[in-house]
């Protein structure tokens, strides 16, 4: 099992941006892989979850000081 790691605070369209870059990652991922995730989009708190139920994947989110955080895994 891998970890990546991305921190996307200010590096993408607000409102939805953090959905597309994680997203565009997912596919680099093997079963058991995991994403985790750093981003101030203020729509990601919605869109990550919803997605990941979506799909059968597994989502934690921790609301830090300057954003989100979310633990995004592949089922294995």
């Amino acid at each position: 099992m891998q970890r990546m790691s991305l921190d996307i605070r200010k590096s993408t369209c607000p409102g939805g941006g953090a959905i597309w870059s994680l997203l565009s990652h997912t596919r680099d991922l093997s079963p058991g892989d995991s994403i985790g995730l750093l981003t101030d989009d203020y729509l990601a708190a919605q869109d990550i979850p919803e997605w990941a139920t979506r799909v059968g994947w597994t989502v934690t989110t921790q609301q830090q000081p300057d954003g989100c955080q979310f633990e995004v895994g592949r089922p294995a």
